[in-house]
């Protein structure tokens, strides 16, 4: 038996549990091992908050976790966090606002020179005196044998470095290891020779899923007995081979979600992660690289055992965080609840296919138990469609099938993206008419720039090599490559963003749903319950630079469509937007 502590550091979204350290924990659990969770990610935001905010941050925190908290109190909270947070002397961009926490720290760009010097001035580092006051405490009454980092995502790439160097330098005889979707999508920097003096901090970075590699190394606690390790060997880095037998999702156990935090929500609502990777391979997508199986068939639980988990969980909301779930295994997963007669509910990504322009599958989808959907809008270009391979969309019919899921009462986000390389940039400016067309049938909207994701299939074939030049790759750390257009303007590309921002800042829900963040928060409440309470709130601040993207947005149209405009406001570029569509 092996003392394991699991910690998933600051920060990351305080409205969410994590699926995969739940996940490991059940497993290392089931074989005998004593493991703790520590959400970091919970426990450090809210003491930071707490040190420089005090009763404001501490009252805040009990409206965001009070069911009975109105829209207003609600409100005031989150601008408690804004300020709060904002107001934190730090060489960091650091801020909590609307539905996310944003971290990007000063050593953060992307080499292996400035993350090692991050650890080096550990103790200037935001979290650094509650990793001292916290996290080594609990580490010292423990005495695990195996300390485990999971990082996810760039926020927490330095704050994972920090903590890991300041657990091996109190406990050296502990193994301490790094996993998380980051690592399995930045495997090329295991090359570089100055990549072994991570290893001055750590045992071990797992780069693969982290099944068996966190039970081989619980069993045995030596790196080089462990399958999709990382690990150094006098000096040399050293690969271990992945798994050439995943793990199989039907056998995994139910989740443990106890981590010494709740999140940012009155009542407790797990995610769940049934299956190993996506069903389709859009150009653009690599979340999940990390998978044993990544753009291969995916290994899937079966819907009677999800049902199985959401019983031995206890709670009735979920949030199922696979890449995909599909209309087919969400009808399953409904009749298999209500064989065990659990009323249980969730959220899901989902594709926009037309199979949901039939009524009847939408009303289906809800009956199951289906309340939420995010939805891979993209672009309004069939052409561009085509090229991301995600021929499945069609944007003629994406206003009835936003229709259809609003009419049963599931509520909907939609994912829109500007600047694919190829794509004309007035179809980005003709999202602003879409939104002011179906805006009442879509609760969110997350519009962004196209990145070129390192691992996605266009990244690992250079698809679009005729139309970016990616750069030299001289920020190994960074999840995207650096590239250029060769045929528009990158500053272009950035004011139709910020056109379309605005649209979203428009868009009815923006301050109510920044209010309540995540549906976790959101899937309590009702379509028209959201539309009163929208109603009561101030409008929100306009995009910065915004007169700067109008002057753009002229350019653009008189360049791509021979037109002469004369933009002078956003309603203007929304007017004219009708035209496109």
């Amino acid at each position: 038996m092996a003392r394991i502590i699991l910690q998933y550091p600051p920060v990351s979204s305080p409205w969410h549990l994590p699926a995969g350290i739940a996940a490991l924990a059940a497993i290392l659990k089931n074989e005998g091992n004593e493991v703790v969770q520590s959400y970091g990610h919970i426990k450090g935001l809210e003491y930071v908050l707490r040190e420089h905010g005090g009763a404001d941050v501490e009252r805040a925190l009990a409206v965001v976790r009070n069911p009975h908290s109105d829209i207003n109190a609600l409100y005031n909270a989150r601008m408690t966090f804004e300020r709060v947070s904002r107001g934190i002397p730090t060489q960091d961009k650091f801020e909590v606002a609307r539905n996310n926490v944003s971290f990007v720290s000063s050593y953060y760009d992307g080499s292996i020179e400035q993350a090692l010097e991050a650890i080096k001035n550990r103790v200037q580092h935001l979290w650094y005196d509650y990793f001292t006051k916290v996290e080594l405490p609990f580490v010292r009454d423990f005495k695990p044998d195996l300390y485990g980092i999971s990082i996810a995502d760039e926020r927490q790439f330095i704050q994972g470095l920090i903590l890991a160097s300041m657990v091996k330098d109190e406990f050296p005889g502990c193994v301490v290891v790094l996993g998380g979707n980051f690592w399995s999508r930045v495997t090329h920097v295991f090359q570089l020779p100055e990549f072994a003096r991570f290893f001055n901090h750590c045992d071990a970075i797992v780069y693969r899923e982290g099944f068996q590699p966190l039970q081989q190394l619980a069993s045995t606690l030596s790196p080089a007995r462990a399958s999709g390790v990382v690990w150094s060997s006098g000096g040399d880095v050293v690969v271990n081979p992945a798994s050439q037998s995943p793990t199989n999702f039907e056998t995994l156990p139910t989740p443990d979600f106890d981590g010494g935090a709740s999140q940012w929500s009155p009542d407790f609502v797990p995610s769940l992660y049934t299956a190993s990777n996506c069903y389709m391979q859009c150009g653009f997508c690599a979340i999940g690289g990390g998978s044993d199986t990544f753009l291969q068939k995916p290994r899937t639980m079966s819907p009677r055992r999800i049902a199985e988990h959401m019983v031995a969980l206890g709670a009735i909301r979920f949030e199922i965080t696979d890449e995909l779930f599909p209309i087919p295994q969400q009808i399953a997963l409904g009749k298999e609840l209500l064989r065990l007669n659990h009323p249980a509910t969730w959220e899901c990504y989902l594709t926009v296919t037309d199979q949901l322009l039939k009524p009847e599958v939408c009303a289906k989808l809800y009956e199951a138990g289906c309340r939420a959907v995010q939805l891979g809008l993209e672009t309004l270009s069939p052409d561009t469609l085509s090229r991301e391979n995600k021929q499945w969309n069609t944007p003629k019919n994406y206003g009835v099938i936003l229709a259809n899921l609003k009419e049963v009462g599931i509520q909907t986000h939609v994912f829109l993206i500007v600047g694919i390389p190829g794509e004309p940039l007035h179809w980005g400016l003709a999202w602003t008419a879409f939104l002011e067309e179906h805006g009442d049938n879509i609760l969110t909207v997350k519009s962004g720039r196209y990145r070129l994701t390192r691992h996605s299939p266009e990244e690992i074939g250079e698809t679009h090599s005729q139309l970016i030049e990616v750069m030299q790759d001289v920020k190994p750390l960074h999840l995207n490559r650096d590239f250029r257009y060769r045929s528009i303007s990158r500053k272009k590309v950035e004011a139709t963003r910020d056109i379309l921002e605005q649209a979203c800042r428009r868009h009815w829900a923006f301050g109510v749903t920044s209010t309540i963040p995540w549906w976790v928060n959101r899937g309590r409440y009702t379509w028209d319950e959201l539309k009163r309470m929208a109603q009561v709130l101030p409008p929100e601040q306009n995009v910065r630079h915004l007169d700067n993207a109008i002057v753009k947005a002229n350019t653009i149209v008189k360049t791509e469509l021979g037109r002469q405009v004369s933009f002078g406001s956003f309603d203007d570029v929304a007017t004219f937007a009708h035209t496109l569509l």
